[in-house]
């Protein structure tokens, strides 16, 4: 908590300063109260503390670094308590090239855009509704089973039309041994992996959006080199204060040794309302979060399955504050249900 707290206050100075029309230095971070009933256990974490910088260097291409402060392997399960020791891992580093909404081209460490949720969410838990972040849209360092990123290349836009048909495509870096790890640029035994998204969002439907992404590539797991095949499809409405969002996703692993397949399969279901009027500063919100791991999988071998259900409320207490509240059942590490409640303060700056 010291750690956090000192690094949120020299960010707070930097970011009184380094405010312009072409830099910004800005950051993210939370803090949750956790009360677990099968245990009995209750804690206070200090979250996850993400710190980023963008410039924009002429009217077309612009920078942007992004990075994590969190306890080391707290993961996303806030039900377990924090390690002594902070750990720092960089999320996202890339320059882009925007000339128009037709055409965005990122080249660094990037997202992949697999899991829509991240693409959208780039940033902290104060952006999303719920405390918690779906299973299938965990991060590599925190347990997630999904590759959410790599180093290469990404070209994306919006063609012409009423149909507002989105599109992605890109190249990079697959991911290492560790799902946390990417495999060394430019090494000549490692194979580029392979990402394209479509969605449509459409003029006559304000707020609707829906697409799919598949990926491709190759891990130099432990236990044999794998072949990975993900695909995934989403679907979101967000308008007059209604937000529904669910995504599904698929992970095929390929052992090229013996031909042995693991499928991983993960879905969640997102569902919110913003009142008008008086009431406006609230959102109610509820939450189902599925994931079937790939029973004898090595690499997935710390990935367990999820059955969560939560309900809650969100209260933005200000533009930079928010307050959440929910209850929450969910298996555990070792199979077992749990039943809790969580409080969150979440802060930008």
């Amino acid at each position: 908590m010291r750690s956090i707290a000192a690094a949120l206050l020299i960010a707070s100075a930097l970011s009184a300063h380094a405010q312009s029309d072409r830099f910004r230095f800005g950051g993210f971070g939370d803090a949750v109260f956790v009360y677990a009933s099968r245990s009995g256990h209750t804690s206070l974490d200090g979250g996850e503390l993400d710190l980023f910088a963008s410039a924009r260097l002429t009217d077309n291409w612009s920078i942007l670094g992004e990075g994590f402060i969190q306890h080391e392997l707290r993961g996303e399960d806030v039900d377990l308590p924090s390690t002594k020791r902070v750990d720092f891992e960089l999320e996202r580093l890339y320059a882009a090239y925007n000339p128009s909404d037709r055409l965005r081209v990122e080249i660094g460490q990037i997202h992949t855009g697999i899991i829509s949720w991240n693409a959208r969410e780039h940033r902290g838990r104060f952006l999303q509704t719920p405390i918690a972040t779906p299973t299938i849209a965990i991060r590599e360092e925190q347990g997630g089973a999904w590759p959410l990123r790599f180093i290469g290349v990404w070209v994306s836009g919006r063609l012409p039309g009423t149909l507002g048909v989105q599109y992605g495509a890109g190249v990079g870096e697959a991911r290492g041994a560790a799902r946390d790890e990417i495999q060394p640029l430019l090494d000549e035994r490692s194979k580029l992996a392979r990402l394209v998204t479509l969605s449509i969002a459409p003029d006559s439907l304000p707020g609707l959006e829906a697409g799919a992404a598949a990926y491709d590539g190759n891990i130099p797991a432990p236990d044999g080199k794998l072949r990975e095949h993900d695909g995934t499809l989403f679907a979101s409405f967000v308008h007059n204060g209604i937000e529904l969002r669910s995504e599904w996703a698929e992970m095929h692993h390929h052992r090229l040794a013996d031909g042995a397949d693991f499928v991983t399969h993960g879905w969640y279901a997102l569902a919110s309302f913003r009142p008008p009027g008086r009431w406006k500063a609230l959102r109610p919100y509820v939450l189902i979060d599925q994931l079937d791991a790939a029973a004898g999988e090595v690499y997935l071998s710390d990935v367990h399955d999820q059955k969560a259900e939560a309900l809650g409320v969100r209260w933005d207490a200000a533009k930079w504050l928010a307050l959440k509240g929910e209850l929450r059942s969910h298996l555990t590490a070792n199979g077992s249900r749990d039943q809790g409640a969580r409080v969150q303060i979440a802060f930008s700056f």
